[in-house]
């Protein structure tokens, strides 16, 4: 039953002081109603999106078909995915596959169509590697995990690690 309409019901009955009370009490009602209805527009996620964890490049190929499946099904949802520890090594520039692919190859198309590639910063320091040695388009963050934990929590986004 609506707030206003349990108020209407109960301003009706009782002595005079008491519906004054009511009436008085019906602002605080209503902010009360309304605060329970949604989260404010600042919060709402702007677009719908699916972060893919890749912490093994074994697992990449797989990624890239699910992601090149997705993107095709529908492509206005957000895709980023957060690479980590030996998930890095796929997008290291001149990396190639089992068939000696390179996988620059198989991201571009990806990258031209705003799927993100972010590489964890953490994981190049602890491997001494350099920004410059990954896949020309590759982001960066500083904590792939953080990054990952970010986007499900802040943005909604599903995750998937193939």
């Amino acid at each position: 039953m609506p707030v206003i309409t349990i108020y209407r019901k109960y301003l009706k009955t009782g002595d005079l002081a008491n519906r004054w009370c009511r009436l008085l009490a019906l602002p605080l009602l209503l902010a009360l109603a309304s605060c329970g209805a949604k989260a404010p527009e600042s919060q709402q996620p702007t677009s719908r999106g699916v972060v893919y964890h890749i912490a093994d490049s074994d697992s990449a190929l797989a990624a890239i078909r699910h992601i090149h499946n997705q993107h095709a099904a529908d492509p206005e949802i957000q895709i980023t995915v957060v690479a980590v520890a030996g998930g890095i090594d796929f997008l290291l520039d001149g990396a190639k596959d089992h068939n000696g692919n390179t996988y620059a190859a198989l991201i571009d198309g990806l990258m031209l169509d705003g799927v993100k590639f972010e590489v964890c910063r953490n994981t190049l320091n602890a491997r001494n590697l350099r920004e410059d040695d990954m896949t020309a388009g590759a982001e960066f963050v500083d904590y792939g995990i953080v990054e990952i934990t970010r986007l499900q929590q802040e943005q909604h986004y599903a995750y998937i690690k193939p």
